[in-house]
């Protein structure tokens, strides 16, 4: 079955876009059954990318805050700068629990490198102590000046990006570590920390301080996107397994090895998941872009995989509701024309997600609405008609190429009555420069839910 017939049976999303869905999906669904398990752990890989995008400063970025704030999340941002390092970090918080499992969602993401202080973070190869069950003692440790392969070695950079943003004291005396704290020692919240390169490392660092501050390991997980190596054998050894660590990777990506490679005594920690590069770009694999396409992927085949397990489960029914884009009612009764998609050869293998993401279509809330599979447009007029629809809903999705690979992408969004007569008509689109062309379709729909009037 194709993606696009499969995702909506698997969710019947209707009329709902998928900018934010894997935000609430993994908490949800992840409870279904253990046949789900797939579909949880695909949700939380494309939420986890998603933030450390948003982490980033890209033009994805306006439109995945904006709708976020729509869904009942709060996004914090925090920033401390010593003569170590310029660190920001944001936490994004659920501002009311899960109708399900009745806990908030937390989750920090660590931004990557930046700036060039975080070059400078990078270089300092050199390794440290790791040891100590409060903030005063890990920098103690971390100062100890004679150490051997025989004790928990840390990277000394990675160290003291953790230190600064976390453990170090700022002028009112607060710890940036001091809302996760508060968070974890609740019953009813869940707490991940994710982070891109520099970034996971990071968080790979602060998840094994959190546990050595007395924080149960089971309360937090780590999940990581092209990280490099935190520490040496001993420090993979006794720390490595004591918090849940998924770890992201991408042939090509050389980064998350290369501590071993230029360094001796580096060695990785947690689960090790490969991803699918995307073969439509040639950005330097090591791109937060091309994990976040991949997450993308990875969620939409794996829903296709799990159709015979998920279809019509009620846990999936009652949480779709929570998927849809926010936005202002249309009255009536609408018909959903199917999205058309015309990408060149070079990018025709991303047709059916674009498809798919196309046809989640433009977060209207109809008083009533109907999916329709006629493509020529006098046949979905008539069908319109026959089921008593006052509006029809057209989306088309187009890329032109501009230089190498690199395409401009345009989605137009079409409201009309059964009889032809246009309503309302807007376009929205951008470059696959920074973004892979299923991110430019996300954004470029997210621009059009933005942009939307109220139509009576």
């Amino acid at each position: 079955m194709e993606i696009s017939k499969c995702v909506s049976k698997v969710m019947s999303f209707g009329s709902k876009i998928i900018i934010a869905v894997s935000l609430v999906l993994f908490v949800a669904v992840g409870q279904a059954n253990a046949a789900s398990e797939a579909v949880q752990k695909a949700g939380v890989q494309y939420a986890c990318a998603l933030l450390d995008m948003m982490a980033y400063k890209s033009q994805l970025n306006e439109v995945i805050r904006d709708v976020i704030s729509d869904f009942g999340y709060e996004i914090v941002n925090y920033k401390h700068e010593d003569e170590k390092a310029a660190t920001n970090f944001i936490l994004l918080r659920s501002k009311e629990p899960g109708e399900l499992t009745g806990k908030f969602l937390n989750i920090v993401a660590v931004p990557g490198t930046e700036k060039m202080k975080d070059v400078e973070v990078d270089l300092r190869f050199q390794k440290v102590l790791f040891g100590g069950s409060v903030p005063s003692e890990f920098e103690q440790y971390a100062k100890t000046e004679k150490t051997t392969s025989a004790q928990p070695l840390v990277h000394k950079g990675f160290n003291d990006y953790t230190q600064t943003a976390f453990f170090t004291p700022k002028e009112d005396g607060s710890l940036g570590v001091d809302p996760l704290m508060d968070i974890i020692y609740k019953d009813n919240e869940e707490l991940i920390l994710t982070g891109h390169s520099l970034g996971g490392a990071v968080a790979v660092l602060l998840g094994t301080r959190m546990e050595c501050m007395g924080i149960p390991p089971e309360s937090i997980q780590v999940v990581t996107f092209g990280a490099p190596a935190v520490g040496n054998k001993t420090f993979a050894n006794e720390y490595g397994n004591v918090v849940k660590h998924t770890r992201y990777t991408m042939s090509g990506d050389p980064v998350h090895g290369l501590l071993q490679f230029i360094k001796a005594g580096y060695e990785q920690t947690g689960e090790e998941i490969k991803c699918k590069r995307n073969p439509n770009s040639l950005k330097f694999s090591h791109n937060m872009s091309e994990y976040l396409d991949s997450s993308i992927r990875n969620l939409l085949d794996t829903l296709e995989a799990e159709n015979e397990d998920l279809h019509n489960h009620v846990v999936v029914d009652e949480t779709a509701k929570i998927f849809s884009l926010p936005g202002k009612p249309v009255k009536g009764r609408a018909y959903l024309a199917p999205a058309v998609v015309n990408l060149p050869d070079d990018i025709d293998n991303d047709t059916e997600y674009v498809k798919k993401l196309a046809e989640l279509i433009e977060g209207y809330e109809f008083d009533e609405s109907v999916e329709g599979d006629e493509t020529d447009e006098k046949a979905q007029n008539a069908a319109a008609i026959r089921t008593s629809c006052d509006r029809i809903c057209r989306v088309n999705v187009g890329a032109k190429l501009l230089t190498r690979k690199v395409y401009q992408i345009t989605v137009q969004e079409d409201i009309s009555d059964p009889y032809g007569n246009i309503i309302s008509t807007q376009t929205c689109g951008t470059t696959t420069d920074n973004l892979s062309p299923m991110e430019a379709v996300l954004y470029s729909l997210g621009r059009c839910t933005m942009n939307r009037e109220n139509f009576e």
